[in-house]
């Protein structure tokens, strides 16, 4: 797929379809942040047994393609589906085989994604999730999003791609 071509395709989505988006990117990429944390040990890291029920968690959300939050699940139209699996199966490709030109790929439809998203929609989000999602610690929530914050600011796409692929490439040693 042409570079220009996921700005284009993402912001086709319906906005029920972002609202849902961004809930799941926000999970994601906190899920992300969380694994990274305990990887490296760092100071603030959740224990074992939190850091594997939040990646489980994530995980069960990210492959059904669905996201409980409290009486309400959340479900993606048919068309969101074939998306994610088709960036999905970037990031697995790119990410997890090492494959350049997938992973390369991956940085551009996950940033085109997050934009298209966009940042009020990402907040939203963060609080949707705070108040309905009991299956990772709330302040964790904070942490996905300086990470998205770091990949929107970017003011140049290689940039965006190297503070991507940086936490990426660490987070998906899962």
């Amino acid at each position: 797929m042409s570079e220009g071509r996921w700005p284009v395709l993402l912001r086709q989505i319906p906005t029920a379809e972002l609202d849902k988006l961004a809930i799941l990117r926000v999970l994601e990429c906190s899920n992300g942040m969380i694994q990274l944390r305990f990887r490296e040990g760092h100071a603030d890291a959740l224990n074992a047994e939190d850091t594997r029920r939040a990646m489980r968690f994530s995980m069960r959300c990210i492959k059904g393609m669905e996201i409980p939050l409290g009486q309400q699940t959340l479900r993606f139209d048919s068309t969101t589906q074939e998306l994610l699996i088709e960036i999905r199966t970037l990031y697995v490709n790119g990410i997890k085989r090492n494959d350049s030109a997938n992973r390369s790929e991956f940085f551009r439809a996950s940033r085109a994604n997050l934009e298209a998203i966009g940042h009020e929609r990402l907040e939203s989000a963060r609080r949707r999730l705070f108040a309905e999602c009991y299956d990772l610690p709330v302040h964790t929530l904070d942490w996905g999003m300086d990470y998205i914050k770091d990949v929107l600011t970017s003011v140049r796409p290689k940039e965006a791609e190297s503070a991507l692929g940086e936490t990426t490439a660490k987070c998906s040693k899962t």
